[in-house]
């Protein structure tokens, strides 16, 4: 495909498919240009006003001057960087005088300008991830490294640290974003350190309906289970202060495995209450959180009834008002027994959903 600059007139090559509105930046003079399809014409290309338009590129096209886009929110979600891989470039030169009659351009050779990919960086439609800090996500992979089971790879997710670090959309200073960690930094970490323990993983993103923030996590091929997803993402310092002032018998965990469908909501569960990958586990899980939560307020509700019923009074032993008391007293522990277990069964955490899934990209 070609990409004319309307600016210099400069024909840019590429081998994707043109797509209507979105932005092209030329590589001879740096101009951002936008292709418009029209119904009588193969489509127009107008260069963005300039000022919507990014600083003007160099010739000279080198990957520390690429400029970058962050993407922050729920869960700390994906940064990109703006890459534009240009495969050639035509530079077609004309001149013309108001007095003198118009010759025709001078074809000059064609030039090539190559950016290199680097192997560690994540590339997905033309863009390049990056994690908190607007640096590229790098993942090192261990050529050595083989799908593991199941039950190796719970246990080696419920071991590593990665989900035990602050998530943060971090600060700026001095030009520079310190302190920052979301989700695709999380995946690397957990990536990188399957990895060099010899366990193949995956750095995953998806995209929600209705845009906005994306999502990090990762991937990983089980010889008994099939792909597994597992969300890692860890706790803001808030959630971490808090937790430190009402310490529970059972440290809150952020490993978890997550079940993604297209069309789906993604949805995540404390990794050591899933008992299945399969998004038809999640489905019965959110049932029972939902049964279990109604069934809490109708046991509250119950016991503020009985309190009120009991205040103040006094029953005699045999009498039927002591009877009926006792009997009631019986059913609300029943019911007392009955939550406990599915408590138990559900874990003392519930992560709420972050939307439906609308595209899931997995690199391995």
């Amino acid at each position: 495909m070609i990409i004319e600059c309307p600016e210099c007139g400069t024909k840019n090559i590429t081998d994707k498919p043109l797509q209507p509105g979105r932005r092209y930046r030329c590589g001879k003079c740096g101009t951002l240009i936008t292709f418009t399809q029209t119904a009588d014409t193969q489509g127009i290309f107008t260069k963005v006003p300039p000022e919507k338009a990014r600083p003007e590129a160099k010739e000279e096209i080198k990957r520390e001057q690429v400029p970058k886009k962050r993407k922050g929110g729920c869960l700390g979600c994906l940064g990109l960087i703006a890459v534009f891989i240009i495969i050639g470039v035509v530079v077609e030169l004309s001149s013309s005088d108001d007095n003198t009659q118009q010759t025709p351009p001078t074809q000059t050779p064609a030039e090539t300008q190559t950016v290199t990919e680097n192997p560690q960086y994540i590339y997905e439609d033309g863009v390049i991830h990056v994690g908190g800090d607007g640096e590229p996500i790098e993942l090192i992979n261990n050529p050595n490294a083989a799908n593991t089971t199941y039950a190796e790879l719970v246990a080696f997710i419920m071991e590593d640290t990665s989900d035990s670090k602050v998530y943060g959309e971090g600060v700026e200073s001095l030009g520079k974003i310190i302190l920052a960690r979301v989700c695709a930094d999380f995946a690397e970490d957990v990536h990188n350190n399957a990895e060099a323990q010899g366990i193949r993983a995956a750095w995953v993103s998806i995209e929600f309906r209705g845009g906005g923030d994306g999502h990090a996590l990762n991937a990983f091929e089980t010889t008994d289970r099939g792909l597994v997803y597992i969300d890692c993402t860890g706790a803001s310092a808030v959630e971490h202060f808090r937790q430190s002032l009402e310490p529970s018998s059972k440290p809150m965990s952020r490993d978890k495995i997550a079940y993604i469908g297209i069309g789906k909501e993604y949805g995540v569960v404390d990794i050591t209450i899933a008992k299945s990958p399969l998004y038809s586990f999640y489905d019965e899980y959110k049932q029972k959180r939902y049964e279990y939560q109604k069934l809490l307020y109708d046991y509250n509700e119950e016991i503020k009834q009985y309190n009120r019923e009991i205040e103040g009074k006094i029953y005699y032993e045999g009498s039927s008002e002591l009877a009926r008391i006792e009997a009631w007293e019986a059913k609300l522990e029943e019911k007392n027994q009955v939550l406990n277990q599915l408590a138990e069964e559900l874990g003392d955490f519930w992560f709420e959903p972050l939307g439906i899934v609308e595209d899931v990209f997995i690199r391995w």
